[in-house]
């Protein structure tokens, strides 16, 4: 290491200057646009619209209250204050902070203190005492942005962790719907179930009596009950996807998988399709892809930074205190001070410097066909469910039909078994057709709303969930409050 070297001029003009050589050497960040220029292969025009249609406006938040369920608010509620992925990423969030100010220590000065005492003395009785104190202070001039750059690097990756945790709140919220819309099913489905049940207990029972009459045969009863041995065990599978979707969506609120828990009776009305917007103005509203465009400026500061870092550094020094050997009777003449500037750079270093950068400038290639990755899967979501919310509405018009048409068959055909103008596995036939269309209508019902549900999470559609009560807040789990994720 070089030796303090003296300053030969007055100490106001070389701090001066100093300062003024490292604002020189930062150089700021380019705009998002240019940092992710060339991240795909054919970039998105800013009129182009969606092939799969919807509406041009602007994208509405508060997605979850169009579903005009206050119980489903409540869920998401709890679940953002007791999810234990959101409790992980609430840690992470303040480690990625503590880096972000931690990266700007190194450009502000380094002052520390130092206090001792001695003593000495040798075979002939003498006996020397010395103590001393002094603060000493050291500051390296970022006079080619080396620093700034990392410390604009860990800036952008905290930003890249918020929006991560802003998109983690929002797929959470998604999970939460759909998981509810699945609960409700699952119940609906033992509702069916048990009342198909019921029916074959009735056929079974009519079957014996008619063959005590001398109306039926043993066949018939023999059929009955294999039926009603069929929809037992459907009544027992209904439960288990029940338990089940409750024992999921508890997971997701934080709550112990008991599957006990109070689910709806009834599916939400399916609200008004919302505006898609454009294309482009998904990467300025998705969570996700500003969380990866900020990884990419992450990366073009540390490619700043590793260049900068083979360049020379300008440092100074400097100290005072004093030292006696009493206290008490120190005066002027024991104080002493010292300043010092050094000038550092690397002469040979095996090419470690230059390879730096080199793998600096791959991570920032990297970053950036991973950003082109993300638009272009959150293309896909937006595209998939655009197209799927036209033919969920289709389908759900046929099924509904359908249902009714197969409710009025069994209806005429119960009828007609009351009045012995069929026989019973006729019946069991068309109550079997019946049973499957309520059970299909229901399916599309619910894939119709976890397809909206996709829809809101693909477009980047916030959501405004009520606040959370005391019982939610009673769980000593740490929430991601929405101060925390704001960019």
């Amino acid at each position: 290491m070089l030796r303090p070297l003296p300053l030969t001029f007055s100490m106001p003009v070389s701090l001066s200057l100093m300062l003024m050589i490292g604002g020189c050497g930062t150089k700021p960040t380019p705009r998002d646009a240019d940092l992710t220029a060339g991240a795909l292969p054919h970039p998105v025009t800013a009129d182009q619209q969606f092939a799969a249609g919807g509406e041009t406006g602007a994208v509405a938040d508060g997605w979850l209250k169009t579903f005009a369920d206050p119980e489903l608010e409540k869920l998401v509620a709890e679940a953002l204050v007791n999810n234990r992925d959101l409790a992980v990423l609430s840690a992470q969030l303040d480690q990625a902070a503590s880096r972000a100010r931690q990266a700007g220590a190194d450009l502000k000065p380094q002052v520390s203190m130092a206090a001792g005492a001695s003593a000495s003395g040798g075979g002939n009785g003498s006996r020397t005492d010395q103590m001393g104190a002094g603060l000493s202070m050291s500051w390296e001039i970022d006079v080619w942005g080396r620093m700034a750059a990392g410390q604009s690097a860990a800036q952008a990756q905290f930003a890249s962790v918020v929006a991560d945790a802003a998109f983690a709140r929002e797929s959470l919220a998604a999970q939460v719907a759909k998981g509810w819309f699945l609960a409700t099913q699952a119940v609906q489905q033992e509702a069916i179930a048990t009342h198909s049940a019921e029916f074959r207990q009735r056929h079974l029972e009519i079957a014996i009596q008619r063959e005590k009459v001398g109306k039926g045969s043993a066949l018939e009863v023999a059929q009955a009950r294999a039926e009603l041995g069929t929809s037992e065990d459907a009544v027992q599978k209904a439960k288990s996807g029940r338990d089940n979707a409750a024992r999921s969506l508890q997971i997701l609120l934080g709550r112990y998988p008991s599957a006990e828990m109070s689910v709806a009776a009834t599916l939400p009305t399916m609200p008004p399709a919302p505006a898609a917007g454009l294309p482009s103005q998904l990467m300025e509203r998705r969570p996700d892809l500003i969380a990866a465009t900020r990884r990419v400026a992450a990366a073009f500061n540390q490619t700043e930074s590793a260049k900068a870092a083979r360049l020379p550094r300008l440092a100074i020094t400097a100290g005072g205190g004093a030292l006696s050997q009493d206290f008490q009777s120190m005066s002027l003449n024991d104080v002493f001070w010292n300043i010092g500037a050094n000038l550092m750079g690397p002469i040979f270093d095996g090419g470690r410097l230059k390879e730096q950068v080199v793998i600096e400038t791959a991570k920032q290639q990297e970053a950036l066909a991973l950003y082109g990755k993300a638009a272009l899967e959150a293309f896909r979501q937006v595209e998939q469910a655009l197209a799927e919310t036209r033919r969920l509405a289709i389908r759900s018009e046929l099924l509904i039909a359908a249902e009714k048409d197969q409710d009025e068959a069994e209806r005429l055909t119960q009828a007609r078994f009351d009045a012995g103008a069929i026989d019973q596995l006729s019946l069991i036939l068309i109550q079997e057709r019946a049973l499957n269309a309520r059970l299909a209508r229901l399916a599309i019902q619910v894939e119709s709303l976890t397809n909206r549900v996709n829809l809101h999470l693909s477009l980047g559609g916030g959501f405004a969930p009520p606040e959370p009560t005391s019982d939610d807040l009673s769980n000593p789990s740490k929430a991601v409050t929405a101060e925390k994720i704001k960019p």
